[in-house]
């Protein structure tokens, strides 16, 4: 009896031992399910995150060197926003925009995404300090001239700043600058040719081997066109193929009178390089008829025909010599030396050389380039 007894007390154990087991297993089972279900999201987030990042820093790169482009119209201040870019066929997108700090510093961020169809799946935005470098040349007179200049006949040298005819993106005018800057003591300038009246023995005219040598040719090998041969005479025209095209060649120099339809090339500033071999061991003479803008380069003695009509710089290793009919400089020339005069080898016709700021400047900031600045120009946030 006392056995029966006890198998009766035992009775439904079984089931709830077997409940409780059924529960610790769901338990784990569903621990397991979550955190398998969580690691696989941070993975997801992980690289939707990394992808992301690859797009900002995409951008960063693709934009260093547009932030000229991007920030052209903009002053102080002022931000202007690009197009969203896809990376190839992927989910990853990035789109930049720049801020103008100052003149010469500017702010790049750029926003890079990760999308899956329509949602956004991670982002991310980096931004970079872009500094913007550039030739360092201080033009302050319509012609600097190492040596002796020499002007009579109908030359005129006017140092007055003058604005471009049809240029409207030029500031108010500046302080007039002397008509020549010399390092000699005097000149043979024939009374009324040059105003306002030179200054000789100048002493911004010093170490003009920075000038003429080392920066002439550092920009000799940024030249879009280096011309060696057929310079005497040599022609330049904007002569674009179709009405608002601009035909980039060795004789189209831009469009300084902006008359070509459309305005095609009043934006296109070239560095020409005239390099014509020497004669007799001396510099040869370039004869030059151009409709140009931009910096020119020449390695040579020059001379100018009739309808030339140049706005920009103009580095001459050589003499800046006659000029031949009707001629016309709107900006600044810096010369080994001048010899402007009527008789003999010197200028006969009209040549005007105007002092213009904003036509030096323009053409100067169109060398411009940008670099990511070197000390804590980098952020992520």
């Amino acid at each position: 009896m006392s056995r029966l007894r006890l198998a009766l007390e035992e009775r439904g154990v079984a089931l709830p031992v077997a409940i409780f087991a059924l529960v610790v297993i769901g338990a784990l089972v569903a621990g397991i399910f979550f955190t398998a279900r969580i690691e696989v999201r941070s993975g997801e987030n992980a690289m939707s995150g990394a992808r992301a990042t690859e797009a900002a820093q995409a951008g960063l790169q693709m934009g260093v060197p547009n932030v000229l482009t991007l920030g052209a119209t903009l002053t102080d201040g002022q931000t202007a926003t690009g197009t969203k870019t896809q990376l190839g066929t992927t989910g990853s997108y990035y789109q930049v925009n720049v801020t103008r700090l100052n003149r010469y510093m500017y702010l790049l961020r750029s926003n890079g995404t990760y999308e899956v169809g329509s949602n956004v799946a991670g982002s991310r935005t980096m931004a970079m300090l872009v500094k913007r470098y550039m030739p360092e040349l201080n033009v302050n007179s319509a012609a600097t001239v190492v040596g002796t200049p020499s002007v009579s006949g109908s030359a005129i040298v006017d140092g007055t700043d003058h604005t471009p005819p049809g240029w409207t993106n030029c500031d108010l005018p500046g302080t007039p600058q002397p008509g020549i800057r010399t390092d000699a003591a005097s000149g043979s300038i024939k009374k009324g040719s040059v105003i306002p009246a030179p200054s000789y023995g100048d002493t911004t005219v010093t170490n003009m081997s920075s000038i003429l040598d080392t920066l002439f040719f550092q920009l000799a090998g940024q030249a879009n066109y280096t011309i060696t041969t057929g310079l005497n005479p040599f022609a330049a025209d904007p002569v674009p193929a179709t009405p608002g095209t601009c035909v980039k060649s060795a004789t189209n120099w831009g469009d300084p009178t902006r008359n070509i339809p459309a305005h095609a090339c009043e934006n296109y500033f070239p560095i020409i390089y005239l390099n014509p071999p020497p004669v007799g061991g001396s510099l040869a003479t370039v004869k030059l008829h151009a409709i140009g803008q931009g910096v020119l380069l020449i390695n040579a003695d020059m001379e100018m025909n009739a309808g030339t009509n140049y706005n920009g710089l103009i580095l001459i290793r050589g003499q800046f010599g006659k000029a031949n009919g009707n001629a016309t400089i709107t900006g600044g020339v810096v010369s080994q030396n001048a010899d402007l005069d009527a008789t003999g080898a010197g200028l006969g016709g009209n040549l005007t050389v105007n002092y213009s700021r904003c036509s030096v400047k323009t053409a100067l900031d169109n060398l411009a380039v940008t670099a990511p600045a070197t000390y804590r120009g980098f952020i992520q946030f």
